[in-house]
C-alpha cells in the first residue's frame, strides 16, 4: 500500500537535482554551470521536441524559447509527452510550458503559440545560445536553419518520419547547413505516420548533442547527417560537405 502523503518521508528541497548527472566523466561543476547560463530556442515540442525540452529542462538549462502553434487534439496524445487529456482543444504552447515549469520550476520557460517566422527568429536568437528545429514541416526547418547562418548560432534539425529519423548538427561557417543536405524541397506529407516513443529517441539525441554543444563536453558531429533506422536500431553518420553554392552558407567564412 502506497503511503500517503502525510505518511510520507519529508523531501529535501535543498537537495541537489543535477547531482548525479555531475557524476559523468569529464561533467563537473563548470559544464553545469554552463547548462543554467544556457537559453535554447525551439521550434515546435510535439512528439519530437516535447522530450527534447523536458531532457534539456531536466538537465538544467536556464532558459527555454518555445514556438508551437494549434491546439491539443485526440491523435496527439501518441506522442506529445508535455500534453495532457484535459487540455484537449487549448493551446499546445501554453501547456507545454506548463508542463516543464512544473517539471523543473528552476528553468525559466517562454512559449509563444504560433510558428515561427524569419523575423521571430532572427529576434529570438538574439537572446539565444542555440537552436533545435523539430518541426514537421521543412519550411519551419529551412527558416530556423537560414536565420541560425545568419546569426552564426548553432542549429541542430531533427526529424522523424515512420521508423526512420535524421539529425543534423550545424555549426555556421564551418559546417554544412540544412540547405546543403536538402537544395530543394522534398516532397513532404502532413499525414505522416508517427510512434512516440520513436520519435522520443530521436528528440533525445537531439538533447544530447544540444547539452555537449552547450557546455564542451563530449564531441558534436558538426555537419554528419545522422541517419537512424530505428527498425534495425542502426545509427549511421554520413558526411555532408559544404556546397559552395548554397543561397545559405555558401559565402559565409
Amino acid at each position: 500500500m502506497n503511503p500517503s502523503r502525510a505518511d510520507a518521508a519529508p523531501v529535501d528541497r535543498t537537495a541537489d537535482r543535477y547531482r548525479r548527472q555531475r557524476l559523468m566523466a569529464g561533467f563537473g561543476p563548470e559544464e553545469q554551470a554552463r547548462l543554467g547560463r544556457a537559453a535554447v530556442l525551439i521550434s515546435r515540442t510535439g512528439g519530437l521536441g516535447g522530450p527534447t525540452a523536458l531532457s534539456l529542462a531536466a538537465a538544467g538549462v536556464g532558459r527555454i524559447v518555445l514556438h508551437h502553434e494549434g491546439v491539443l487534439e485526440p491523435e496527439d496524445l501518441n506522442r506529445m509527452i508535455l500534453m495532457e487529456e484535459a487540455g484537449l482543444g487549448c493551446a499546445r504552447a501554453a501547456q507545454a510550458e506548463a508542463a516543464l515549469r512544473r517539471f523543473n520550476p528552476e528553468v525559466q520557460v517562454v512559449a509563444r503559440g504560433s510558428r515561427i517566422t524569419p523575423a521571430e527568429a532572427a529576434a529570438w536568437l538574439e537572446t539565444v545560445d542555440l537552436a533545435i528545429g523539430a518541426a514537421p514541416t521543412l519550411e519551419e526547418r529551412f527558416i530556423l536553419n537560414a536565420a541560425c547562418v545568419q546569426a552564426r548560432k548553432p542549429y541542430i534539425d531533427a526529424a522523424v518520419c515512420g521508423e526512420q529519423g535524421q539529425i543534423l548538427a550545424v555549426r555556421p561557417g564551418a559546417s554544412a547547413c540544412l540547405r546543403c543536405l536538402s537544395p530543394e524541397d522534398p516532397p513532404w506529407d502532413a499525414d505522416f505516420p508517427v510512434l512516440g516513443a520513436l520519435s522520443a529517441v530521436v528528440g533525445n539525441l537531439a538533447a544530447l548533442l544540444a547539452i555537449r554543444a552547450l557546455t564542451g563536453w563530449g564531441s558534436v558531429p558538426w555537419g554528419a547527417y545522422l541517419h537512424i533506422d530505428l527498425a534495425s536500431l542502426d545509427l549511421r553518420p554520413i558526411a555532408v560537405p559544404r556546397r559552395p553554392g548554397c543561397p545559405v552558407c555558401g559565402d559565409l567564412q
